[in-house]
């Protein structure tokens, strides 16, 4: 498998689910946007599954009913939520890494996010997989890159989204 095909490797079998990921972090309800995650020596594969009763779907580019004006695109998951599902991924990695005892009642935030780059956009029926690649980690500090790839029924994948993110423990 070449390297532009890693998200290929997402393995439904040892995946953590949803609720393994609740065990590693403190998000929940509307905010908890990771389905399923598989770790890796270098950090991890994150899905995030987009449908239709998400909080955001309703108000960013809503569809219209005539579908013409302005903004007339329908929904599509803001990218301030592919940096947040990032960085989610990020702590379910840096938890990995450092051992869930050792990291026991910490959790990241935001340091710095460079480099975010926006290529396609993700809309409901999509599923979104984030690639982790963890560059740096301590128990204090984390700093991760990250690329995402929307996959579409019926279209090839195409990357979304790619940057770069670093946290502190608290």
């Amino acid at each position: 498998m070449s390297e532009s095909d890693w998200y290929k490797s997402i393995d439904t079998e040892t995946a953590l689910s949803r609720d393994e990921i609740h065990e590693l972090l403190p998000h929940r309800g509307d905010m908890s946007f990771l389905n399923r995650v598989t770790l890796n020596e270098q950090g991890g594969i994150g899905e995030v599954v987009l449908d239709e009763s998400a909080f955001w779907v309703p108000g960013h580019f809503p569809k219209q009913e005539n579908n013409e004006g302005a903004f007339a695109i329908g929904p599509i998951f803001p990218g301030v939520l592919m940096v947040e599902s990032s960085a989610q991924l990020g702590i379910v990695c840096w938890r990995h890494l450092l051992g869930v005892e050792r990291t026991a009642g910490k959790t990241m935030l935001f340091k710095t996010i460079e480099k975010a780059n926006f290529k396609k956009e993700a809309r409901p029926g999509d599923r979104v997989l984030i690639r982790s690649v963890v560059d740096k980690y301590s128990i204090r500090l984390m700093r991760c890159s990250f690329e995402g790839v929307v996959l579409r029924e019926g279209a090839e994948p195409e990357t979304c989204f790619s940057c770069n993110i670093a946290g502190l423990s608290v």
